[in-house]
């Protein structure tokens, strides 16, 4: 009988590889030692030791039997003390990744200090199956605690719910156990934002340049202004995005409020605004009035310009005009009146950039709805309300959506309001399942959609549809840059001017191009000054370079991209001369040196500055895949983080409000605006 059940596991164990050899050789030799069935359950050495340290937990022993379950799959396995034999089978069939690590752990068990005594076994077993075993600290069940409560969104007194005490003491079956109250939980909050503004400010502080993200969200009959800080990691070039805020703003939601509450949260994260490369907004007029009225460069270049006309009037006339002080004190109080600042602050704001896709959304909504030939407004009108109908009767009978769903087989998704692209979306798939739709209308006796009403919704799609895209492509955050501004923007235009054969949509097609040409002016006449931060942005990025940029205007966005360059180089030149002077003057060298060398020493940075920016642009395409071959390019590097740092858009405030909604619920109501922010800016790092 012990032969035919060595014959049996080596037929289970057969395998080509040499490990498996070794391991068959193993079970002979470990089937080989047990001569009788009288086991002694303290010195009785057992050889397979390995398994039950590496590969099974053991359960029972019952004098000769041996339960094991696999740490793998959790299956429990019936052996014997004696043999190894359908431990070993169930790593072959079922794990058979894991026959070297098998094999290599056997090795290192073969010394005798490894082996196991079956004493020491069912030691292992009482340890491994008694819950109360490992204990927890409170401070580490406050973070279990806490780290639920804020990750599920739940409300801090959750900790002192009967169903939730209940599911603790069950799991650790343990009635003592200890559980934070909603206290506790409080403190927690208030001290983990605490670090989260330090570990933040720190953060902020290494960085060059920053960008912030602006936007004002109402809920539950009170309004909140919400900001988000975004910075790119100058070796992996990774983008890191962090919620700065999202309080609450009494009040009207007036420019001067606007900026005040821009000031706040900056001055709580010590940012300054020459760090900010942009902030992004919406195109809210409040919005555009606070940057225009407190932006830095606004005011530094009236200062500029009052000083430079005082300088002018000293050089021109010897005879100088003695200007009482008192005067100018005056002024510069009723300044500060008439813009309502506090004597004790000056409200200052960084540079102002509007939402590249929410101006895309603008040119879908509004500027579509402008068209006057007479064709395309009834054919439209007529369509759209035929297909609002069928929307309407989805989203309000769950007997019609039953009845679609089934000749369909699938569901429809509805329009929302604030969003262009689930319009399109929603066209788009009605016209995928035209003959569908076609039969489902006529089952919920809705007005049939005519052939041409058909056609006009195929053309409507074959024009929107680039813009949808590029919408989409700009709302992106972690791997999107200014730089996709301009080409995208470029790209459109063109695949709208290229579209043809088009019988209802023409006058639709026009609209948008119009719109472009409107809200896109920067993008579209590159020679105006506006356009510098998108062609900087794009140029500097290995994808596009000077490749989307018209023939018209290539030797104006390349002479910029090589001014920038220079100016670039020579800012890093100057640190780093001030650095060699404060240990080494060059001056005194002067009388062995000739000054051209001097010159060469410090006037060399514009030949490298042209030759990194000429020899950027020359690149393979082949190369351009990876954001890493910037770091051959140190100065290009910079400008690329200059201008490639700002969002083409204000997405990401708008995704800390979706998540904000899940949180200040209606029955929510009475949750403190402090805990709230807390709460929201928290689990938005540890999502």
């Amino acid at each position: 009988m012990e032969k035919f059940v060595q014959k049996t596991r080596k037929r289970q164990l057969q395998d080509d590889n040499d490990s498996v050899e070794e391991v068959e050789s193993s079970i002979v030799e470990e089937t080989d030692e047990p001569k009788n069935n009288v086991i002694d359950t303290n010195d009785t050495k057992l050889n397979f030791n390995y398994l039950f340290e590496n590969f099974f937990t053991v359960i029972s022993i019952n004098v000769k039997k041996l339960n094991a379950v696999c740490q793998n799959c959790q299956k429990v396995i019936c052996g014997s003390t004696s043999s190894s034999g359908n431990f070993l089978s169930h790593i072959k069939l079922k794990h058979p990744g894991l026959m070297d690590k098998l094999k290599s752990c056997r090795e290192r068990y073969k010394k005798p200090k490894n082996v196991l005594t079956q004493s020491k076994l069912c030691h292992m077993t009482s340890q491994a199956y008694n819950p109360i075993s490992t204990k927890l600290s409170k401070e580490k069940i406050t973070d279990l605690v806490f780290n639920y409560i804020l990750q599920e969104m739940r409300p801090l007194s959750t900790c002192e719910k009967p169903a939730f005490k209940n599911l603790i003491k069950g799991l650790t079956n343990n009635e003592e156990i200890y559980i934070p109250d909603h206290r506790v939980i409080g403190a927690k909050l208030n001290e983990d934002y605490k670090a989260y503004v330090t570990k933040l400010t720190e953060q902020i502080s290494m960085k060059s340049y920053i960008c912030t993200t602006a936007d004002i969200w109402s809920c539950n009959n009170k309004s909140y202004f919400g900001m988000t800080v975004h910075f790119i990691d100058e070796t992996t070039f990774k983008r890191s995005s962090y919620a700065l805020a999202c309080r609450r703003i009494q009040g009207s939601h007036n420019y001067i409020n606007i900026a005040k509450t821009i000031t706040d949260i900056l001055n709580n994260f010590c940012i300054n605004v020459t760090k900010i490369s942009h902030t992004v907004t919406d195109n809210a007029s409040n919005f555009g009035k606070a940057f225009r009225v407190y932006n830095q460069q606004y005011i530094a270049s009236n200062v500029t310009t009052d000083t430079t006309n005082d300088t002018n009037d000293l050089n021109t006339s010897i005879d100088v005009d003695v200007t009482d002080m008192s005067s100018i004190i005056d002024d510069i109080q009723k300044y500060i009146s008439n813009e309502h600042i506090d004597d004790e602050e000056l409200i200052l704001l960084p540079n102002h950039m509007t939402c590249s896709a929410h101006t895309l959304n603008l040119i879908a909504t509004i500027d579509t709805t402008n068209i006057t030939e007479q064709k395309y407004r009834t054919i439209s009108r007529s369509t759209f309300g035929k297909i609002n109908a069928f929307w309407n009767i989805l989203s309000r009978s769950s007997t019609a959506s039953d009845k679609v769903f089934k000749i369909c087989n699938c569901k429809f998704p509805v329009p929302v309001v604030t969003r262009w692209n689930s319009f399109f979306d929603a066209i788009q798939k009605l016209v995928l399942h035209q003959t569908n739709v076609t039969e489902a209308i006529n089952e919920l006796k809705l007005t049939k959609l005519k052939s041409t009403e058909w056609s006009f919704l195929q053309e409507y799609c074959q024009v929107v549809e680039p813009l949808a895209t590029s919408l989409d492509k700009l709302q992106g955050e972690d791997s999107c840059f200014l730089g996709f501004v301009a080409p995208t923007i470029l790209s459109l235009m063109n695949k709208l001017m290229n579209t043809s054969h088009l019988v209802y949509c023409q006058p639709l097609c026009s609209a948008i191009s119009k719109g472009l040409e409107k809200r896109f002016k920067a993008v579209l006449d590159l020679n105006l000054p506006e356009s510098k931060p998108y062609i900087l942005a794009s140029v500097s990025h290995p994808k596009f370079r000077l490749n989307w940029v018209p023939p018209i205007f290539i030797q104006t966005c390349k002479s910029l991209f090589l001014s920038e360059c220079n100016l670039v180089g020579s800012i890093n030149s100057s640190q780093l001369s001030q650095s060699t002077n404060s240990e080494d003057s060059d001056d005194f060298f002067e009388c062995i040196m000739p000054s051209s060398q001097l010159s060469d020493t410090y006037g060399s940075c514009s030949l490298s500055a042209n030759v990194q920016a000429l020899t950027f642009l020359d690149i393979k395409k082949k190369e351009t895949k990876n954001l890493h071959i910037l770091n051959q390019y140190p100065i290009v590097k910079q400008v690329f983080l200059k201008y490639n740092t700002t969002l083409p858009s204000s997405a990401p405030v708008e995704r800390l409000f979706s998540a904000g909604s899940q949180i200040l619920t209606p029955r929510r109501n009475r949750l403190k605006d402090n805990t709230f922010e807390q709460l929201l800016c928290l689990r938005s790092t540890k999502e």
